[in-house]
């Protein structure tokens, strides 16, 4: 049966007279595809589960003090609707007076949401959709806190070069995202003109017939050597086997192995540790915060520090500020963050981790930037056309 809800949440307790209703939105699809329960097999998940309102409410209760101290009151309306009502679901928001909404939704539904606002004064903070051709659609109305698929493949990238592997071998699955995963990659290390020596798609039947794409010492032997194996798998099924399994002795990065995430619950520095362990006290059941929830978390924290920081009270100085580089993000990755101009897409290290330790943060050492040391990952303003 299909459930909606929707919760209007008063998250700050001491409201003051006088004091401005501060109005955020937080939209989700009730039955995302993408944390379905069904893709985790023995009881290993294979993809992050939980929906990310609690990071939503712990960056509002961060960020309390300093929205008493302006005369903002936070209300949160969050809404969690099947596919065919999130327009309508995000128009009663907006009459409802939301200024920003924070949505965990596919690229699709994110491109096609911001169409249907353009119309609107909202401000649509893209949680969850890494896609790189939702930045080139550069809708005016849309701001990205997920980092893109470019900016993931340039830190696995940059960690090759500082490793000196100069040639891979590329296993891709069959899906969309899958795709634009391997397609990312591949442009990022021709950027530093390494390898691909093979670009392979991998099957995930057990048809024998098939067995050159489902087998791994198959489909990763009868080539050129090789220093590394990215493997783009959205679902995970497929790259849980691919480490210790190549035909060659060699590292694997991408799906498994080695992977560039906005965010790992074992980043120890810069204040990580408590916000993990603030997210796991006010999450319903205790969980780990997944790069998702960080995504979510920073993106409602940009927007308070905008109203906040705005030197005036009007719509148009809290988003004139929230697209500057004069925004300063704290998000407890060592590095000031804000929203580059040319794509929407918030600036920010990337952590490089195994499955319980983080490895680098990028940008690595030696990977500079003319402007801002931040914009070596993802496209530069240089490179990047709308279409």
């Amino acid at each position: 049966m299909k459930r909606v809800i929707v919760a209007l949440l008063a998250l700050c307790l001491a409201q003051t007279a006088g004091a401005a209703d501060l109005r955020i939105g937080l939209l989700r699809l009730e039955n995302d595809p993408r944390y379905d329960e069904d893709f985790a097999y023995a009881r290993i998940e294979l993809r992050p589960l939980g929906d990310v309102s609690a990071a939503v409410r712990m960056a509002i209760s961060d960020m309390e003090m300093l929205t008493d101290a302006r005369g903002f009151t936070p209300v949160l309306s969050e809404a969690a609707v099947g596919d065919g009502e999130l327009q309508e679901a995000a128009r009663a928001m907006v009459d409802e007076g939301v200024t920003h909404l924070v949505v965990d939704l596919p690229a699709a539904e994110v491109d096609a949401l911001a169409a249907a606002l353009a119309d609107t004064p909202v401000t649509i903070l893209n949680t969850t959709a890494p896609d790189d051709w939702l930045r080139r659609k550069c809708h005016a109305n849309l701001l990205h806190a997920a980092a893109s698929d470019r900016m993931i493949s340039d830190a696995l990238v940059q960690h090759a070069v500082a490793r000196k592997w100069t040639s891979f071998l590329v296993l891709r699955g069959k899906t969309e995202r899958d795709t634009a995963r391997a397609d990312a990659f591949i442009a990022a290390a021709e950027r530093f003109r390494l390898r691909v020596v093979d670009d392979r798609e991998f099957d995930l039947s057990t048809n024998p017939e098939m067995r050159e794409q489902n087998n791994i010492a198959l489909i990763t032997g009868g080539t050129r050597d090789y220093d590394a194996v990215f493997i783009a798998d959205e679902i995970g099924e497929f790259a849980r086997y691919v480490p210790y399994q190549t035909a060659l002795p060699r590292p694997v990065i991408g799906a498994t192995g080695l992977v560039a995430l906005e965010w790992h619950w074992a980043f120890e520095r810069y204040g990580a540790p408590q916000v993990n362990s603030r997210f796991e006290s006010m999450s319903e059941d205790g969980r780990r915060m997944g790069w998702q929830d960080w995504s979510a978390w920073i993106a409602t924290r940009a927007v308070l520090t905008a109203f906040a920081k705005a030197r005036g009270d009007g719509l148009e100085d809290v988003n004139e500020l929230l697209r500057s580089d004069k925004l300063r993000l704290d998000g407890s990755k060592g590095a000031q963050m804000s929203f580059r101009s040319w794509n929407g897409q918030l600036r920010m290290p990337v952590l490089l981790s195994t499955q319980n330790a983080i490895i680098g943060v990028a940008p690595l050492e030696g990977f500079e930037h003319q402007t801002n040391s931040l914009d070596a990952l993802g496209f530069d303003e240089g490179e990047f056309a709308c279409d």
